[in-house]
């Protein structure tokens, strides 16, 4: 059994060897490696006496800690594959993966999905379990072909699709990660991506199979760049990763010198700019690495270390990792000479299986690797632009579609037209990528063209998305327009959306701002929203803001203003007009106290 490559198996060898060893941290809790493979077990035999199957998808509803690990190790134990439902996407969402999926069953902590999720399936609240049984266990035969997990990305076609992942090709990439970077049994893993986000695969079970622990940290804490630093000191994490643009949100903060535990810091999901490198070097003496690829080639499929002081712009995304092969390809599948634009194309043992129930997209996207000795071998198309340099180091240029990623997620622009053009009042939509200076943060922008005699509030709209599409998918903007602009071939003109605005909906700042107070809020928001005009009305989020920028702005907000302030207190007052009341009801209760 040591041999193969199933992911609870490796772990079963880890606890063999160090059952009494910390597997898992959460908040107070601990669980050791002894303790998690009873749990699992337990939890394995419960799927398995209430009828979950070798093959079977079983759905995970669960907020992130210790629960979470045991329900993702007892699906795999009991032959089953999970599929991460994420509390943070919208029910509908949520209803169709699980039923495009025909997921039968669903582990929960929330009794609150039973209503809140209208499908046909088996729920299993593991918070009424008794996971402290020892019962002897014969667990199924897997083998390493069999699926590990189910992550549905955004689509192309408007609607979001599953990518098949199987153990043999997990195991390959955690034991590349071991072998290259060798973890230690006291070494300590950050695990703060959501484990809808497949990062976190390597994360939890990279330590599992190494002896170290895992650190998961939870979402209140994770876009705070001074509680993620509390906590790397707090549980000496020596290993994270971050996607660049919270990275950048840490390195302004400054905090990185104050983790002298930390001794590798990861990049991915994100182009990784070499000024970033640089501002991170500054503070944080470990080594930095650049991790590229897609959810279809398992994790990452290429590694670069950065160093800093290099004269290009972005951080190359390096070289094939073992069991991976790289192709950069023209549009007649043939390979480009070193140094010109091509389509990359990755080949080998690192491939997911293809889409669920999609055939003919999984042909369109796995297409047949020619350049392979080996017969019925694939190559997956990424769509991502690159170059090739003579020492076979490969540079990203850029993306061939419409798909973007932005803090780490993929995202399909014509998913969310899709939903746009869904509305009853919308006859024409398109949603572009905003080209940010450098160093800020890009956004969405949505334009749209309404029915004739039709008006809509633009907070409808944006309530009516978010009914189908997850946060990080609402655009920033929303503007509407007379007409789309088009082409002479009659294709959306993407690149001419600016000279057909609707001045009327333009954002504005209001220049008479009844206290300073709002005046200093305003010149804080600005630049960190790349000078986007806006009310004091206006809410942060709805004008371009997310987390990791609020937590920007909290920063400013404490060195300006000397009343006791948290960063749970911008989220609740996240216009400026409120934001500056509150404020000013701060320093008033203070000057009381001191009277």
């Amino acid at each position: 059994m040591a041999s193969e490559k199933i992911i609870h198996s490796k772990v079963l060898l880890q606890t063999n060897k160090t059952p009494d060893l910390i597997a898992l941290r959460c908040d107070e809790s601990i669980i050791t490696y002894q303790q998690l493979e009873q749990r699992s077990n337990a939890l394995a035999g419960y799927l398995i006496k209430h009828g979950v199957k070798p093959g079977n998808i079983v759905g995970v509803y669960i907020n992130k800690g210790i629960d979470l690990v045991i329900s993702l190790l007892g699906i795999l134990k009991a032959g089953g594959c999970y599929l991460p439902l994420d509390p943070y996407y919208p029910h509908e969402r949520l209803t169709y993966m699980i039923s495009h999926s025909k997921t039968a069953f669903i582990i929960t902590d929330n009794e609150q999905i039973l209503t809140l999720l209208q499908c046909d399936c088996n729920f299993i609240n593991i918070k009424t379990l008794n996971l402290t049984l020892n019962n002897q266990l014969t667990l199924p035969k897997v083998n390493d072909d069999h699926l590990c997990y189910v992550m549905y990305t955004s689509g192309s076609t408007g609607v979001p699709k599953g990518v098949m992942v199987s153990h043999r090709t997990v195991v390959n990439y955690l034991e590349w990660m071991q072998s290259e970077f060798i973890l230690k049994c006291e070494d300590v893993v950050l695990n703060q991506s959501t484990f809808s986000f497949d990062v976190s695969v390597w994360e939890i079970f990279w330590p599992l199979i190494a002896g170290a622990s895992c650190a998961l940290i939870t979402e209140e804490i994770k876009f705070d760049p001074f509680l993620i630093a509390k906590f790397i000191t707090r549980h000496h994490v020596t290993v994270a990763q971050f996607v660049p643009t919270a990275l950048r949100t840490i390195a302004g903060s400054n905090v990185l010198s104050g983790c002298p535990s930390l001794k590798h810091l990861f990049a991915g999901g994100e182009v990784l700019d070499q000024s970033l490198v640089n501002e991170l070097t500054e503070q944080f003496k470990g080594q930095i690495h650049n991790l590229y690829g897609p959810t279809e080639a398992t994790i990452f499929a290429c590694h670069w270390y950065c160093r800093a002081g290099e004269k290009e712009k972005t951080v190359p995304i390096g070289k094939a990792i073992p069991h991976a092969r790289t192709y950069v390809l023209n549009e007649y599948f043939q390979p480009v000479p070193v140094g010109e634009c091509g389509e990359l194309y990755l080949a080998g043992d690192i491939l997911a299986k293809g889409y669920l129930y999609e055939e003919s997209l999984t042909q369109k996207c796995f297409v047949n690797d020619s350049f392979s000795c080996y017969s019925n071998q694939k190559m997956y198309r990424t769509g991502d632009l690159v170059k090739q340099r003579p020492d076979n180091i490969l540079e990203f240029i850029g993306r061939i579609d419409d798909q973007v990623k932005m803090r780490g997620y993929r995202i399909e622009l014509k998913e969310i037209e899709r939903h746009l053009l869904s509305h009853p009042y919308i006859t024409h939509a398109a949603v572009v990528i905003d080209d940010p200076p450098e160093n800020k943060n890009s956004s969405l922008s949505a334009y749209y063209v309404l029915h004739h005699q039709q008006s809509v509030n633009v907070q409808d709209i944006k309530k009516y998305l978010l009914k189908f599409l997850p946060h990080f998918m609402l655009p920033s903007c929303f503007i509407e327009l007379d007409k789309i602009p088009v082409h002479p071939n009659g294709k959306i003109d993407k690149s001419n959306f600016s000279l057909y605005v609707n001045e009327n909906n333009k954002y504005f700042v209001d220049e008479n701002s009844n206290t300073g107070i709002e005046e200093i809020i305003i010149s804080i928001w600005k630049p960190v929203l790349n000078n986007r005009n806006f009310s004091k009305q206006d809410n942060f989020f709805d004008i371009g803001g997310n987390s990791l920028l609020m937590s920007k702005v909290y920063r400013q907000i404490k060195k300006k203003f000397s009343v006791p302030i948290s960063l749970m207190d911008l989220f609740q007052y996240p216009s400026v007009q409120m934001l500056s009341r509150y404020i000013c009801e701060k320093r008033a209760g203070i000057l009381r106290e001191k009277e």
